[in-house]
């Protein structure tokens, strides 16, 4: 494998990571919503606070996407 073949990884890996944060960072949104429509505000606070926490995390690794290329 060479030094470039390995860098591409990297990319494809941060790529797919950063995806898939920001998935469950949305959907963890999404059920923060209906949990709060069907008056269960603590799984509404922790579901909001979770989609947050996913959210931060894909934006960090975004810029370690940037950083790798």
């Amino acid at each position: 494998m060479t030094t470039k073949t390995k860098e591409n990884t990297m990319k494809k890996i941060y790529e797919y990571i950063t995806v898939t944060l920001f998935v469950i960072g949305i959907m963890s949104l999404i059920g923060a919503t209906g949990a709060i429509e069907a008056d269960q505000w603590l799984l509404g606070g922790a579901m909001a606070l979770l989609g947050i926490a996913f959210s931060i995390l894909g934006l960090y690794s975004q810029e370690m996407e940037k950083e790798a290329q």
